[in-house]
This record gives C-alpha cells, sequence and structure tokens, in this order.
C-alpha cells in the first residue's frame, strides 16, 4: 500500500508459495486479487515474484498455480528465476508479460536472444553486481521486444546472483527457493577480529541516475521492499 501511494508505476510481490522471500508474509490469492484490482484501478501495474526454483514434484502445483493467478488475479507479469518453467507457465494460458528475475543471472549478452527469441521473455532483471559499463553492454545486446529492469536500491547479496549455496550448506535452507539464513549477515572471527566480513552494504544507484536515464534499454528502475521496514 504505501508504494501505491507513492506514486509507483508497478509494484511486485510475492505468494505464500515458490517466493523468493519465503520468509516475508507475502500474500494468499484472495489477498492479490484485492490488491491488484486496487492498484490496477490506480493505473499501476503488479508483477508477481514466481522467482523460486523449482523442483520436479513442485511442477504440478506450480502450473495450477500459475492457471489461478492469470484466471483470477490478471497480474501485469510473472517474474520467473527457473527457465523450465516458463514454456510451462504458457501452457497454462497465461497472457501476461514474462519477466526473468535478477537470480536467473542473465549477465551475458550473447544469451539475450535466447531469452527473447526462443523463451519469450519481455524483460530481464539484471544481476544486481553489475556495474554501469555491464548494464550498457547488455542494453547494446537487447533484441527488439526484450527490456532491462535495474535494481537502484537494495540489499546486496555478496555472491553472485542466484548463484549462493551458502545458506544451504550452513542451514540447509536454500535462498534459491526462498528460505535464506543470511549467513553473510553473521559475525565472524578472523584473527581475534570478530566483523560481519560477508555483509555487503545496500545498493544505491542515485548518483547514476542520469547515466541510466540514457539507456533507452532500461525501462524499469526497481526499489527493493518486500523486506525492507
Amino acid at each position: 500500500m504505501a508504494a501505491l501511494a507513492a506514486g509507483a508505476d508497478a509494484v511486485y510481490c510475492g505468494m505464500k508459495h515458490f517466493s523468493a522471500r519465503m520468509m516475508a508474509k507475502n500474500f494468499s490469492l484472495e489477498e492479490l486479487t484485492s490488491l491488484t484490482r486496487l492498484a490496477h484501478d490506480m493505473g499501476i501495474k503488479v508483477y508477481v515474484a514466481f522467482n523460486s526454483l523449482l523442483k520436479p514434484e513442485d511442477l504440478n502445483r506450480a502450473a495450477r498455480l500459475a492457471e489461478a493467478l492469470g484466471r483470477w488475479v490478471k497480474p501485469d507479469a510473472l517474474i520467473i528465476q527457473d527457465l523450465s518453467f516458463v514454456n510451462l507457465v504458457r501452457q497454462t494460458g497465461f497472457s501476461g508479460e514474462l519477466h526473468l528475475s535478477t537470480l536467473a543471472n542473465a549477465s551475458f549478452p550473447a544469451a539475450l536472444d535466447l531469452i527473447r527469441g526462443k523463451l519469450g521473455i519481455d524483460r530481464v532483471v539484471v544481476p544486481r553486481e553489475l556495474n554501469i559499463d555491464e548494464v550498457k553492454t547488455l542494453a547494446k545486446a537487447c533484441p527488439d521486444g526484450l527490456s532491462l529492469e535495474v535494481f537502484i536500491h537494495g540489499a546486496l547479496c555478496y555472491a553472485v546472483s542466484g548463484r549462493c549455496y551458502w545458506s544451504s550448506y550452513f542451514g540447509g535452507k536454500s535462498g534459491l527457493r526462498g528460505r535464506c539464513v543470511q549467513p553473510c549477515r553473521r559475525f565472524y572471527t578472523q584473527n581475534s577480529q570478530k566483523k560481519r566480513f560477508f555483509s555487503c552494504q545496500d545498493l544505491s544507484l542515485d548518483v547514476l541516475a542520469k547515466v541510466l536515464l540514457s539507456v533507452p534499454e532500461v525501462r524499469a528502475w526497481k526499489i527493493e521492499g518486500r523486506k525492507k521496514g
């Protein structure tokens, strides 16, 4: 609600299943339906984060949920991490856009033709660890019909987007399935020094706003909010 009131052009939110923020409260199907109607009445788009890796036993339930989203909620886009889920979503009849999550780690220009041409992805959320020159290189390689979305504020993982297995090793809960226990935020001791050695400062790209405005392929600036107070 705060994002709607603040004048966001679009909001992204997760459900109680298959989200990369499963430790958050998230929305039921009924709650998300009401939120989407309200947002659409205000001219604001809604993107649903379906950005968890899926196991084979998840596929039927995930497909049923995607079908329900398309039928009842009618979000403007799904944000997907697992590439195997893309075709399955289309088979359910979902007609909205498909956005590739930052967790899919689409960081190579040569991959963009495949992402758009073979998978039919409409937008790529750029991995947060890319610098501005790398973002520009991706932008130049964008085929027709593909746009980019860039995080301009939010937490930074110490690892490469979508490639961190520390939580799985440390606590048995996969960060790629929405259950990160954030071992990188904890204190560790090295040579008698106790510090948060792996805890990155938050990302803030306000100083690059003018530069990002000059990149036409970057169609959206993203502000993290689902786990921020």
